[in-house]
């Protein structure tokens, strides 16, 4: 990666993304709105932010050559496509990817292609619960990637997610840093693989047996075992792998995360976990996910993924990200959320149903309970004690 770049241009897009950029509205620990005007807002701020960066609107049909997917259906999560043949004879796919669409559709130019969509994926990303349509957004920049282009994509991501909660996290890995690790250790082929699934869920157990099948040194996996459970902020984390006696190939990937970190300075919702990682053979380095309160899922997903791009035919690099809209949709559902939520403190039942009475009148959404249930939001917090209601 050719981390050459103008150091004042870094300096001030930083400071512009990370300031209060156009998507810094966020709902504070979540989102009370209901699902579909949730949704719609957040769709507006990221619009707002992916043009305030420059990027182009892309669009694309519902249908695509299937072709286009078959030689690389393992990008496509789960695998599965929907194809039909066409009236003209051409086997079609109701669209299951976005990427290789813009991959296949943009032609090399000096220019960086920088791309942002609005648009319906179709595939079974859980075979057990069939096919269904997945509303996303994301960014694709495209061309001769460097520092510059690499850190622009991950504060959009940033941006996104704060549009959803400002007590989103990011967590940003480098597939070098084991990879290389690894191949230093003369771990390869299936051991490798076996030992980076294990990584991935951070099981030690297993990892360590793995290890020891390979022929690993003890002191080579420690390290390795030490790795995958490095989880703090970005900037303080490469810190501490600088500390650590890396061989050339990790080292690499280290210094890589170190320009990132200059870069991004050190932004308490962006963090390293070494554990995350993705097919390595459209993935190369930077691999991150995003998460907002309320969801268990990755809400955002991306990285840098040069291997797809050769794999159908061209010379460049390419960063983006993905934001799946329709968990927000998912999570609008199982959240509660009132005006005012009165706990009661033994104040006098007649005169505590009659105020809640009251507000409920005034058309609020009242809940009377004797704590705080988990999960709801509220606006407006009463206590009601033998002196009558009291604010917070």
């Amino acid at each position: 990666m050719d981390f050459k770049a103008d150091q004042g241009t870094l300096r001030g897009m930083s400071g512009d993304v990370f300031g209060k950029s156009g998507a810094g509205q966020g709902y504070a620990g979540g989102m009370s709105k209901d699902s579909s005007g949730r949704v719609s807002d957040v769709k507006r701020q990221l619009r707002g932010l992916f043009e305030g960066y420059g990027y182009t609107r892309y669009r694309m049909g519902k249908f695509e050559e299937y072709d286009t997917y078959a030689k690389n259906r393992n990008f496509v999560a789960g695998g599965a496509i929907l194809t039909f043949t066409d009236t003209d004879g051409r086997l079609m796919a109701l669209k299951p990817d976005v990427t290789m669409s813009i991959v296949k559709n943009t032609l090399p130019s000096e220019a960086l292609h920088k791309l942002y969509y609005f648009e319906s994926v179709y595939r079974a990303e859980d075979p057990a619960a069939g096919f269904g349509e997945i509303p996303q957004a994301g960014v694709e920049c495209i061309g001769e990637i460097d520092l510059t282009s690499v850190c622009e994509v991950i504060a959009l991501a940033a941006g996104s997610l704060e549009a959803m909660s400002e007590r989103y996290i990011l967590d940003i890995s480098h597939m070098g840093v084991l990879s290389g690790l690894l191949e230093d250790a003369g771990v390869d082929g299936e051991s490798r693989e076996e030992l980076l699934r294990f990584a991935e869920g951070k099981n030690s157990h297993e990892a360590r047996a793995a290890a020891k099948r390979a022929g690993m040194r003890d002191e080579d996996f420690e390290l390795f075992d030490r790795l995958i459970h490095l989880r703090s902020r970005l900037y303080r984390a490469v810190e501490e792998l600088e500390d650590m006696r890396l061989g050339e190939r990790a080292a690499e990937a280290v210094r890589e995360l170190r320009a990132i970190a200059g870069v991004l300075g050190d932004r308490e919702n962006i963090y390293l976990d070494l554990s995350l990682r993705s097919d390595a053979r459209y993935y190369t380095g930077l691999v991150m996910k995003g998460y907002i309160p309320g969801l268990a899922k990755a809400v955002l997903s991306g990285g840098r993924y040069d291997g797809l791009v050769r794999r159908l035919h061209r010379e460049e690099g390419a960063v983006g990200f993905a934001v799946y809209l329709g968990l927000l949709e998912d999570a609008g559902r199982d959240t509660q959320s009132v005006d005012v939520l009165v706990i009661d403190e033994k104040g006098d039942p007649e005169a505590m149903f009659e105020y809640v009475s009251g507000l409920r009148s005034q058309g609020l959404s009242v809940r009377a309970d004797r704590a705080a249930p988990e999960g709801l939001e509220y606006k407006r917090l009463v206590r009601f004690t033998k002196e009558g209601p009291v604010n917070g």
